[in-house]
């Protein structure tokens, strides 16, 4: 095992002041790539994203269906607009000093994310951030096929893919941090010998109290 330590941050609420996936839903149909119709189906799948219950593989689907047929560089113009216009004023600033505070110890930074691969490669290029895990979508001929490889980086999932990069860079979770304010991630928070939960939902804040984890408000 390696000497150094790895700190893993959750993407949406965490970093995000916000829910990257569900407004990217909302952006589109703002912008006429989905009928205004399928508002309200965005917010039942949130609603049950909140409280644990996301079938993530229906949701992935919905989502990603715009997406279907194009190549990265249209889909890159999209998310450099939606970049502009939504996410770059959704940053929490306190957890980005904490990234940096774990960078000056020298601790490697994951990302690690349920969103699709599409938006979280895509922060995580504007955080200079080179580690990031995420529901990779899959792509063919550099077409997007609205696939996404399994399994989906949420809840055990996230976990199963965790703990394969860490075994591939020799990383020890009893030294590992991991940040998160989901219900969703209590498998990997339960796993970590730091976990802290940020701004944590209702569910993960009573899981705190009852497992004496850390809870940071910002």
């Amino acid at each position: 095992m390696t000497n150094k330590k790895i700190a893993i941050f959750d993407l949406d609420n965490t970093i995000l002041e916000m829910d990257s996936d569900y407004e990217m839903v909302n952006y589109l149909i703002d912008n006429n790539y989905l009928e205004s119709k399928f508002r309200k189906i965005n917010e039942d799948y949130f609603n049950s994203y909140e409280n644990g219950s996301l079938d993530i593989d229906e949701f992935s689907k919905f989502s990603l269906k715009p997406f279907i047929g194009m190549n990265m560089l249209e889909i890159k113009n999209i998310l450099d607009n939606f970049y502009d216009q939504i996410l770059s004023s959704k940053f929490n600033f306190r957890m980005l000093g904490i990234i940096d505070n774990h960078k000056l110890k020298g601790d490697l930074i994951l990302l690690a994310s349920a969103t699709n691969s599409l938006i979280v490669s895509y922060v995580a290029n504007k955080l200079s951030v080179k580690n990031f895990i995420s529901s990779e979508v899959l792509f063919k001929n550099n077409i997007c096929t609205g696939k996404v490889r399994k399994p989906y980086a949420l809840g055990s999932g996230k976990l199963e893919l965790v703990k394969y990069f860490m075994n591939k860079n020799n990383f020890n979770f009893k030294d590992a941090y991991f940040y998160s304010d989901s219900i969703n991630d209590e498998p990997l928070l339960s796993k970590v010998g730091h976990p802290i939960a940020v701004n944590p939902d209702l569910f993960l804040e009573k899981k705190c109290i009852i497992m004496n984890w850390k809870i940071l408000k910002t």
